[in-house]
């Protein structure tokens, strides 16, 4: 095994810490976007569950017994 100088060992720690730092920044970057994905999701969920409950309160539950078949 090869042993490395202080300098060497102190230039290959530093070119590691800077790839590090990429790869943070990236992944950072990646948690913000589907953070605000998320958040967008959940507002349309809730959009289509207010829709729902509304229109269910709206209506009058259907007896489908009553109604004739669409061939009469």
């Amino acid at each position: 095994m090869t042993k490395l100088s202080n300098e060497q060992r102190l230039t290959e720690l530093e070119t590691k810490l800077t790839y590090l730092q990429k790869d943070y920044e990236s992944l950072n970057e990646h948690v913000l976007e589907n953070t605000k994905r998320l958040e967008e999701i959940k507002m349309i969920v809730k959009r289509l569950v207010d829709q729902q409950q509304s229109s269910q309160q709206d209506s009058a539950p259907r007896n489908l017994e009553d109604e004739k078949p669409p061939h009469y």
